[in-house]
């Protein structure tokens, strides 16, 4: 027993010291949680796509080979067989605005998908720090829940020596023995809601926690609202549509482009004496300039893109009035959750005190064991409310810090 009673402070302090940090928390999920990841490569997608329009004129350089034979009624002033190598390069001088459009359309696209990545993180962070509190406030439910079990425990030790000698009757024992099974089952219950909230909390970092630290959020106030990375984002997406058309409307504009191919010929199965002085190499320059007159589908494919774009900038204004909503509220649920705090606080006192008086009064007899069980129950329900409503500031301020649109990456120096 003496060993046993030297190494546990040992094995509570080594439990302590592995304890994972909010902060390490969130640096694992940014380095490793799958829907960040998953996030970052698109953007790469994107970024490679941009480089891939990265020339608005389109050089091309192709070389290759062709073969040609002629049968059946081929008369003997042809050549039966042909062979040509040929180098073609070209060059689009004007495509009626058609690949600068690209170009743009794909960095805008692909600014969308970095500011994307840094609202999924940002939304991400959000909900290890709230998964983080709700695991503080069980376990601190946990705790009250258990010294109220303690205290069940002993009193039904004592009522029940008490009974074995012929002094209580049955039905106290019973009281307190189903009082004592229902607290159990409250502490089962709670311990089976933090085990959910740890799995939700190591499945977003990708890392194996079984313990938190004590780490709170600073004091920081006074934020001036700006607009999301979401907003710019969808912006970003209106700005890509724009282009959109611009592609589409570059079919109704003249088109300039530049050719140069050069063949080399090789000639087989013909005759000699008719055919002469047959070309081994040709180059050949062609300028083309040409303008469509008609077509059927581009007004349909630029109306139905402005539609489109209407409909996202309509989203994009709901988005903005909700996020200041959003803002103001959580600035008011922190000042609501800071009267709360002093409220519960003494809300505690005052239970703490009542419970103590009767406890006395049920001791000497003076009540009975209803009135016992009802005191300790509402002292150890304000113990509970007020434990929640210390990690419920903790979420508040998250809340009211992430909604405030600062960006995720100076918020967390701010933080940390």
């Amino acid at each position: 027993m003496k060993l046993y009673k030297n190494i546990l402070p040992l094995i509570l302090l080594s439990s302590v010291m592995h304890a994972a940090t909010l902060k390490e928390i969130i640096q694992s999920t940014l380095a490793n949680n799958d829907n960040i990841k998953t996030s970052i490569l698109e953007s790469k997608a994107q970024q490679k796509s941009f480089h891939s329009v990265g020339n608005i004129y389109n050089p091309t350089a192709n070389i290759g080979i062709n073969y040609s034979r002629l049968d059946l009624d081929t008369r003997t002033s042809q050549v039966k067989s042909t062979t040509t190598g040929f180098l073609k390069l070209a060059v689009n001088l004007y495509d009626g605005g058609k690949n600068k459009a690209i170009k743009k359309q794909k960095n805008y696209e692909y600014k969308s998908s970095l500011l994307n990545t840094e609202t999924i993180s940002k939304e991400t962070i959000l909900q290890v720090i709230t998964l983080f509190f709700q695991i503080k406030t069980i376990e601190a439910n946990i705790n009250v829940f258990k010294e109220k079990a303690d205290t069940l425990k002993a009193q039904y030790l004592r009522i029940q020596t008490k009974y074995d000698i012929k002094m209580v009757t049955i039905d106290e024992v019973l009281k307190l023995q189903s009082e004592y099974e229902s607290n159990q089952y409250i502490i089962e219950d709670l311990k089976y809601q933090k085990i959910t909230l740890l799995e939700n909390i190591n499945l977003l970092s990708n890392k194996n926690i079984q313990t938190l630290d004590n780490s709170t959020l600073p004091e920081i106030s006074n934020f001036d609202f700006q607009k999301s990375t979401h907003i710019h984002s969808l912006e970003m997406s209106i700005n890509a549509m724009d282009e959109n058309i611009n592609i589409v409307s570059s079919i109704n504009k003249p088109q300039f482009k530049l050719e140069n191919n050069l063949n080399q010929y090789k000639y087989d199965d013909y005759n000699e004496k008719i055919l002469q002085d047959l070309p081994d190499r040709q180059n050949q320059f062609i300028v083309s300039l040409s303008y469509n007159l008609f077509d059927s589908t581009s007004k349909s494919k630029i109306e139905s893109t402005k539609i489109r774009k209407l409909a996202l900038k309509q989203k994009v204004n709901f988005i903005k009035k909700q996020e200041k909503m959003n803002f103001l509220l959580a600035k008011r649920k922190l000042i609501t959750q800071e009267l709360k705090i002093n409220s519960l606080k003494s809300a505690v006192e005052m239970g703490k005190s009542v419970y103590d008086m009767v406890k006395i009064k049920y001791y000497n007899g003076i009540v009975d064991n209803i009135t016992y069980l009802d005191a300790l129950s509402k002292n150890t329900y304000n113990k509970a409310l007020y434990k929640q409503a210390l990690y419920n500031y903790e979420i508040a301020k998250a809340n009211y810090y992430f909604t405030s649109g600062v960006d995720y990456k100076t918020m967390l120096k701010m933080i940390f």
